[in-house]
């Protein structure tokens, strides 16, 4: 009896070391996932600027609007966004589309350069130039990330409003909120 007691005791230590190491993680990767909503802001001069595609190398010349980040949760300031309009088509339908670098800079977090098509429809009244504008990308649009960020992919979706009533002037004004939303491996 005391031989079918000690085997019945091993055989139970074997199952629960067996269904302990079915837990075993270490070689899981370890994924990170952030969530950020942001909304850029402000009536802006645009400036022309040269700049280095992250991903190509390839040198362009956008013209460039560097606004106010707000957290929208708080309203405070948080950095600043840069929106670098690489190419426009407007077709005669009312609506424009905009090859834009997004340049995200959060205080003390780091930077998100993101690659964007945004398309923009005119909102009535047309002689006021109002704009909505939109972006959601289905796929990793994420060229370029520093710091906190470094590393991360994913994607960076825009739903705002624009007024290109003073475009001829170089002036912009936006309203735009952006959701961010990174993981690493």
């Amino acid at each position: 009896m005391k031989i079918i007691k000690n085997i019945f005791l091993i055989a139970i230590s074997v199952c629960i070391f067996a269904c302990n190491n079915d837990d075993y993680t270490g070689d899981a990767p370890n994924t990170k996932q952030l969530l950020l909503k942001v909304n850029a802001r402000g009536t802006v001069l645009g400036q022309p600027k040269t700049i280095v595609h992250p991903k190509t190398g390839e040198t362009l010349e956008p013209t460039c609007f560097l606004m106010d980040l707000v957290d929208p949760d708080t309203g405070k300031l948080i950095g600043t966004l840069q929106d670098c309009v690489v190419s426009m088509e407007t077709p005669s339908d009312g609506t424009i589309t905009s090859k834009v670098i997004t340049s995200i800079h959060i205080d003390g977090r780091g930077t998100i350069l993101a690659e964007n098509i945004v398309f923009q429809e005119l909102r009535p009244p047309a002689q006021e130039l109002n704009f909505n504008t939109s972006f959601t990308p289905t796929k990793n649009n994420v060229i370029y990330t520093t710091f906190e960020f470094e590393g991360m992919e994913g994607t960076v979706s825009l739903d705002g409003e624009v007024n290109l009533s003073k475009l001829g002037e170089g002036i912009v004004t936006f309203n735009c909120d952006f959701t961010i939303n990174l993981q690493s491996n």
